[in-house]
C-alpha cells in the first residue's frame, strides 16, 4: 500500500523508535490483562458445569406399592405414576423428581440444584455477564474518553478482582448471579481500554499487529482455563474460582505499572504530563529525548478546548464555542497559514458523530456488522456439530481452533488493509455456512458429509474470530480521539443484541437444520456488500477531529472515482 506522510502523534511514536521497551512494556500488561478478562466471562463454563444427573425419587422409592409402576421420563425430570391391575395400568399422576445423582459434584451447579425447572438460573448466569458487558461496554467507554484510559482500566481490574473473589464465597445463587452482572461490566471496562491504549501507544504501521496480539492473548487466557478446569476438577468450584481471582492480583499495583495515553493526554490539552510520559519513554527505549521533544513540537500543535466540533459537521465555518485550557497549553498560532492549522481540543458525543453525514453511515454500518459478528459467533457454536470427547479437551479446541486466522490477521491487516480484510472474512463465514448446512440437510446421517459438514463448521468458527479481530481494530481507527473508546463501547453494547438472538439459533434449528445457517450466511454477505462502503484506515494516522474524519471520506472518494 501507498504510505502517508507522518503526522501529529505517530511521528512523536516513530521518533521513540515504535517497539521500544516502553511501548512493548505497556502491550505486555494490556495482553497479560486478557487474562482475567476471558477468566471474568467464560468460567461459568467450568465453575457452573451441570453434569448429567439421574432421578432418586423412584429408586428410593417413594411411596411405590406393589399396585404402582413408575416410569422416569427422558429428561430426569419427572416421572409417571401408574396404577396396575394385572395386566392393566392407568396413568394416575405425573410428578416433578425431587433428589438427583449427579455425574460431576465439583460446580455450583450441584451444589445448588440448578437442573430441571432450576436449570433456567444457571443459563442466566451466562446471560447476566453478557448484559453487564452491554452495560460496561457504554458506560465505562464513555469514562474512559472523558478520565482517561488509565484511571478506568486500574479500576476496573480492580472490580475484577474483587468481585471474582468474592464468588467464591457465594452463598446463594443469587449473590453469584449478581456478582456476574458486575463482573461483566469490569470486564468490559478492562477490555475496551486496554486495546484503545495500546493501539493509541504505537504509530499506523504497527496497530495492526498490536490488535491481531490481543486476541490471541484471549485465546490463550480460554486454553489456560480449560488447563486450569482439568487440573482443578477433584476439588470444589470454590477453589477454582480463587485460582482465577488471583490473576488479577497484580491490579494492586497495576497504577504504578501502566502510564495514560499520550495521544488522550495531547487531545484532551494535557501537554505537560504527555511530554513527561515521552520523557519516561525515551529513558527506556535509550533515545535522545531532545529529538522526541522537536518532533513533538514539529508535528503536534494544540489550540483552545471546545466541547464540540472545530469543523460543524456541514463543512460551514468553525464553531467560535471554545474555552481557554490553563497555561499548560501550548498553542502554535504561526501556522494558521497552512494545512497545519491550529487544532482545539475538541470533545464529541455520540450526537456529534450521528450529526455528520460519514460518520453516520459508518457508524449504523459497524453497529450492524458487530451484531452479526457476535451472533454468527455463538450461533456456529450452538448449531455446530460438537466434539465428542472430554468437555476439557472441547473447551481448549475451542479456544485453539480460533488461532489460524488470528495469525492470518498479523499479515493482512497491512498486506490488504482492514476493509479487505473484514470483507474477507465475513465473506469466508457465510460460504462456510452455506456448504456444511447443505451438506447437513442434504445428507442426513450420512458420517462422511458430517465429517466434512464438521470441518467446514471449524473453518467457519475460525474465520468469525478473525472477523471479531478486524471490527475490534477497525472500529476504534475511524472515530476521532476523545470519542475512540465511546465509538468502541457503544459499538460493543449493541453487539449483544445479537448475543442475546444467538441461543434462538438452537430452536430454530430444531424446525429445520438449514434455517439458522441461512440466516447467518445471509447476514455475513449483507456485511460483504455495506463493508464497500467503508473507508481504508489502514493508510491513515488515528484521526484526532470530525474534519480529519471528512477528510478520509473526501480520500476514498477521490480514489473511488479514479478507479471506477
Amino acid at each position: 500500500m501507498k504510505d502517508t506522510k507522518l503526522q501529529e502523534v505517530d511521528a512523536v511514536w516513530v521518533a521513540l523508535r515504535p517497539w521500544g521497551r516502553f511501548q512493548v512494556f505497556q502491550l505486555f500488561i494490556v495482553l497479560v490483562d486478557a487474562l482475567p478478562c476471558s477468566f471474568a466471562i467464560l468460567s461459568a463454563v467450568i465453575t457452573g458445569y451441570i453434569p448429567e444427573f439421574t432421578c432418586l425419587d423412584v429408586e428410593d422409592g417413594g411411596n411405590q406399592t406393589v399396585d404402582r409402576k413408575f416410569e422416569v421420563h427422558n429428561d430426569q425430570c419427572s416421572y409417571d405414576v401408574y396404577s396396575v391391575n394385572g395386566n392393566q395400568s392407568e396413568l394416575l399422576e405425573t410428578k416433578a423428581c425431587t433428589k438427583f445423582a449427579y455425574s460431576y459434584e465439583n460446580s455450583y451447579a450441584f451444589e445448588w440444584g440448578l437442573v430441571c425447572e432450576r436449570s433456567n438460573l444457571a443459563a442466566l448466569a451466562q446471560s447476566l455477564v453478557i448484559a453487564g458487558q452491554g452495560i460496561g461496554a457504554f458506560t465505562m467507554s464513555h469514562l474512559a474518553d472523558r478520565v482517561g484510559r488509565k484511571t478506568v482500566r486500574v479500576i476496573s481490574h480492580l472490580g475484577i478482582l474483587l468481585t471474582m473473589g468474592i464468588m467464591a464465597a457465594s452463598q446463594n445463587i443469587y449473590m453469584l448471579l449478581a456478582l456476574r452482572l458486575v463482573a461483566g461490566t469490569f470486564q468490559q471496562g478492562v477490555l475496551c481500554t486496554g486495546k484503545i491504549l495500546a493501539l493509541e501507544t504505537f504509530p499506523r504501521q504497527q496497530r495492526s499487529y498490536i490488535e491481531a496480539a490481543s486476541f490471541l492473548a484471549w485465546s490463550v487466557g480460554v486454553m489456560i482455563l480449560a488447563l486450569l478446569g482439568w487440573l482443578f476438577q477433584d476439588l470444589n468450584w470454590r477453589y477454582l474460582q480463587l485460582t482465577l481471582a488471583a490473576f488479577s492480583l497484580y491490579a494492586l499495583i497495576q497504577w504504578w505499572m501502566i502510564d495514560e495515553s499520550v495521544r488522550w493526554l495531547v487531545s484532551n490539552g494535557r501537554i505537560k504530563e504527555a511530554k513527561r510520559i515521552l520523557r519516561k519513554a525515551a529513558r527506556w527505549n535509550n533515545v535522545d529525548y531532545a529529538k522526541v521533544e522537536a518532533a513533538f513540537d514539529e508535528h503536534v500543535h494544540v489550540g483552545p478546548v471546545m466541547e464540540r466540533p472545530l469543523l460543524p459537521v456541514n463543512g460551514g465555518a468553525p464553531d467560535s464555542r471554545s474555552e481557554e485550557n490553563g497555561a499548560d497549553l501550548k498553542v502554535n498560532g504561526t501556522q494558521s497559514g497552512n494545512e497545519k492549522e491550529v487544532r482545539g481540543v475538541e470533545k464529541y458525543t455520540v450526537i456529534d458523530i450521528l450529526r455528520n453525514p460519514a460518520l453516520r453511515a459508518n457508524t449504523l454500518i459497524l453497529w450492524y456488522t458487530w451484531i452479526v459478528a457476535t451472533g454468527t459467533y455463538y450461533g456456529l457454536t450452538l448449531v455446530s456439530t460438537h466434539l465428542a470427547g472430554n468437555r476439557f479437551l472441547n473447551f481448549f479446541l475451542s479456544g485453539a481452533i480460533e488461532v489460524p486466522s488470528l495469525s492470518l490477521d498479523f499479515y493482512l491487516f497491512n498486506k490488504i488493509g482492514r476493509k479487505r480484510t473484514l470483507i474477507l472474512w465475513f465473506a469466508i463465514v457465510a460460504s462456510t455456512l452455506v456448504v456444511s448446512t447443505s451438506l447437513l440437510t442434504a445428507f442426513p446421517g450420512v458420517g462422511a458429509a458430517a465429517i466434512v459438514a464438521t470441518c467446514f463448521s471449524l473453518v467457519g468458527k475460525s474465520a468469525s474470530t478473525g472477523s471479531f479481530s478486524t471490527v475490534f481494530l477497525y472500529t476504534p481507527e475511524i472515530y476521532p480521539t476523545n470519542y475512540r473508546n465511546s465509538g468502541l463501547g457503544v459499538a460493543s453494547s449493541v453487539s449483544r443484541i445479537g448475543g442475546l438472538l444467538a441461543p434462538f439459533a438452537s430452536n430454530l434449528a430444531l424446525i429445520a437444520m438449514w434455517i439458522p445457517g441461512a440466516i447467518f450466511a445471509t447476514m455475513c454477505f449483507i456485511v460483504v456488500l455495506l463493508a464497500m462502503r467503508l473507508p481504508e484506515s489502514s493508510t491513515h494516522e488515528l484521526p484526532a477531529t470530525i474534519a480529519e474524519c471528512d477528510t478520509w471520506e473526501r480520500r476514498e472518494d477521490k480514489h473511488l472515482t479514479r478507479t471506477s
